[in-house]
């Protein structure tokens, strides 16, 4: 009995070992089958991501065959169970990936202008790489498997908030106080005011100018008021080297001193003073009775004095027209004692389109409350500055005392330094996107010592580049809110206009160092700083990638350095000469215009 049981188990035993070898075949193929699909699908995820990254480098070459290489590549570097496996073109298909109400995107196939593209790595029967060899699988009849991978990547759309410094501080490469820094261009901005040479309203006809030995050229110049008409601009290499009394473009006209200048002299002559009146203009006699200033005004062309001086300009003037014309809107109230008053001046050169009163207002602040004070930044530059009239000094004025766009609109389309190198970096990312055809948004946030939003999200590129370009530095206030702008930036991109499909990515400019507090006190270099690390803290938090772009020495990198760490991002720094970061901005965001994530959909 015990042999015939013994017998028994020995036939089930060896009828089950059939069965689990059977399984255990079964099991190492279907184990292998599986690794197999894991390492195919790592390679389509790589080789998908890598040829989407590949989509929007129009400047190395044709998009398409550059994501169609760096696909194969990826495939190749990345064995499939532990063997290269290789794509076949049907295997990569390109096209654009369309936004789905629910958030995410689906995959619509096309060779126009793709931002998605779909790779499929395959061991496949009739495939280059063949299909998957089975092992003890074979015992049932199947010596291979089929399988496959496949996704799909996307360059994903971006929400972009510019936050843009407009601070006064973004002129200070025009500005003569920093012509010891660097290349100022102050004769650029001169040039592009209104007014100048070829202007038919200007009055320069008939005006000869210098210009270190040379003539001017009708183009080169722009406008000039009263006697600086006859002074043109004067040096235009402004280095280390140079010297403001010895500047022919400008006029020294001191404070209680006697001035002697024959071609003011000359100029006055020829508007009709008589020498008692001239030898009046020129002395200092009345300056510590306050004739200085109306003096200076009257030797610049800006008022002209009824001096009351028997023969005087006013007289014989008013002889020839009958009393008429501009020599009849005064009577003749001067008092014949060789003083400049200000009861005895009409002023009569106008600034731009102002009116008299305002131009009026503007001639006397630059002339007693900048040329005469030694508090200004031009004088604390160079004290030889101080008393130096012309154009130079005129428009520096202009941008040191009245730089907003209230009270200087002109400047807003002058070459100001280094704004106008932000305005052309910012064209440059709009003409990057439109190249790209991306779905990209752009908005625009600005501050100075207060946060404004200037333009909504759009993909009307030109609404953003065309808003900054109508804008100068100090355009509303000249403090540096950077925490209120990135404030602005992060309300722009939590709207209702952000899309809950796209990408929220902020781009932070400055030359400068944040100084205004959450409270909104300003000069406080400490507590302005903390405010924009603390605003761009939260702007992570809410998965806003933030890119920070410095330019010039003195701006504050640490401070941008963080705000980009924080946010994920990458500070770019420009700096040099004016033509050097310039260039240097242009690649900055030509860069960013490209710089799309890349992420799987599928």
């Amino acid at each position: 009995m015990r042999t015939r049981r013994r017998a028994a188990v020995a036939i089930q035993v060896a009828v089950s070992m059939t069965a689990i070898i059977g399984f255990a075949a079964l099991s190492i193929d279907v184990g292998s089958m599986y690794n197999a699909k894991g390492d195919l699908q790592r390679t389509a995820d790589a080789a998908a991501l890598a040829a989407a990254s590949k989509l929007a480098a129009f400047n190395e070459g044709d998009p398409v065959e550059l994501a169609r290489a760096e696909a194969l590549s990826f495939t190749q570097k990345n064995e499939v169970f532990g063997r290269s496996v290789t794509l076949e073109n049907s295997d990569i298909e390109f096209g654009r990936a369309v936004p789905t109400q629910g958030g995410g995107f689906d995959f619509q196939p096309t060779t126009n202008s793709p931002d998605a593209v779909r790779v499929r790595v395959r061991l496949e029967e009739g495939s280059a790489n063949g299909a998957l060899a089975l092992y003890f699988s074979r015992v049932f009849g199947y010596d291979s498997a089929d399988i496959d991978a496949e996704a799909i990547a996307m360059l994903i759309p971006r929400d972009i908030a510019i936050v843009a410094d407009l601070s006064g501080s973004h002129k200070e490469d025009s500005e003569l106080s920093h012509y010891k820094d660097t290349d100022v261009n102050l004769f650029d901005v001169w040039d592009d005011f209104p007014g100048g040479i070829g202007d038919e309203n200007s009055g320069w006809e008939g005006t000869e100018f210098a210009l270190d030995g040379e003539g001017y050229s009708p183009q080169m110049a722009g406008p000039a008021w009263g006697f600086m008409k006859n002074l043109g601009y004067g040096t235009q290499s402004l280095d280390s080297s140079y010297d403001p009394s010895a500047d022919p473009g400008l006029i020294e006209l001191a404070k209680n001193a006697n001035w002697s200048d024959s071609n003011l002299e000359g100029t006055l002559a020829a508007r009709g003073y008589n020498n008692e009146e001239i030898d009046a203009i020129m002395s200092a006699q009345h300056d510590a009775d306050g004739a200085w200033d109306e003096r200076t005004a009257v030797a610049l062309g800006f008022a002209e004095w009824n001096s009351g001086i028997p023969g005087g300009r006013w007289e014989i003037a008013a002889q020839q027209n009958n009393g008429g014309g501009d020599f009849g809107m005064m009577d003749q109230s001067g008092n014949g004692n060789a003083w400049v008053g200000s009861s005895e001046l009409q002023w009569t050169e106008s600034f731009g389109d102002r009116s008299a009163s305002q131009s009026k207002t503007i001639w006397q602040d630059y002339i007693n409350n900048y040329m005469n004070k030694t508090w200004t930044q031009l004088y604390r530059s160079n004290h030889d500055f101080q008393y130096q009239f012309g154009v130079k000094t005129f428009v520096n004025y202009l941008m040191e005392r009245r730089t907003s766009n209230y009270q200087t609109p002109e400047f807003a389309n002058t070459r100001q330094q280094p704004m106008r190198a932000v305005k052309e970096a910012v064209q440059f990312l709009a003409d990057e996107l439109y190249a790209l055809e991306t779905d990209d948004r752009l908005s625009l946030e600005i501050y100075g010592e207060t946060a404004r939003h200037e333009v909504d999200l759009t993909a009307n590129y030109d609404l953003v580049s065309t808003r900054l370009t109508e804008m100068q530095a100090g355009h509303y206030d000249t403090w540096t809110n950077m925490g209120g702008g990135i404030q602005r930036g992060i309300e722009e991109l939590s709207s209702s206009r952000a899309r809950p499909n796209s990408r929220k990515v902020m781009i932070v400019l400055t030359d400068g160092r944040a100084n205004v507090t959450a409270d909104g006190s300003v000069g406080d270099y400490t507590n302005g700083p903390a405010y924009a690390r603390e605003r761009s803290e939260a702007a992570a938090a809410m998965g806003i990638k933030i890119y920070t772009v410095s330019v010039g020495s003195n701006s504050d990198v640490d401070l941008m350095d963080y705000l980009a760490g924080v946010g994920g991002g990458t500070h770019f720094h420009a700096e040099g000469s004016i033509d050097n970061y310039s260039a240097q901005l242009a690649a900055v965001f030509q860069q960013l215009g490209g710089a799309r994530p890349v992420e799987l959909i599928r």
